[in-house]
């Protein structure tokens, strides 16, 4: 079903969804449809090496804050446990994938950023999650690597 029917038919409905609340969630849900839509384009258009680097980024960042939020009370051992587990099913053998993708920089880039991933993948496989390590350094590495992998995968 193409947007413009999307919008043809949440419109038509505004009328009988009651109140303008109601309609106003139509009207995001038809945002967040078009959004969907342009963001899908994007990444159909990058290359595997950016979209892989992209993702890893995102990955690394999204460690940095259960990291974060472990140590500061906001979730439990048993939880970032878990997720540094998925990071490290999703994160593991990167730096072997990554040199063979489609649209990969020059060597010296490559080279930077396996530095930079080696050091958080360490974090990865152990993180301090407990109150007698210096989590600080661990979050500083994720986040150097998050920062890398996202600017290499152009955003």
């Amino acid at each position: 079903m193409s947007i413009w029917h999307w919008n043809l038919r949440i419109t038509s409905r505004r009328n009988h969804c009651g109140f303008w609340r109601k309609g106003s969630l139509c009207g995001l849900l038809l945002i967040l449809i078009g959004l969907l839509t342009l963001t899908t384009g994007c990444q159909v258009n990058q290359q595997a090496f950016e979209r892989i680097a992209g993702d890893a980024g995102a990955a690394f960042s999204a460690a940095s804050t259960t990291l974060n939020y472990f140590h500061h009370g906001q979730i439990t051992n048993l939880y970032a446990r878990a997720s540094f587990e998925e990071y490290q099913q999703e994160l593991g053998g990167l730096d072997r994938q990554l040199p063979l993708q489609q649209g990969v920089p020059d060597k010296h880039t490559i080279e930077q950023l396996l530095v930079v991933y080696k050091q958080a993948m360490q974090v990865i496989d152990h993180p301090c999650l407990d109150t007698l390590c210096n989590w600080h350094i661990q979050l500083a590495s994720l986040d150097r690597a998050s920062q890398a992998f996202l600017k290499a995968g152009g955003q």
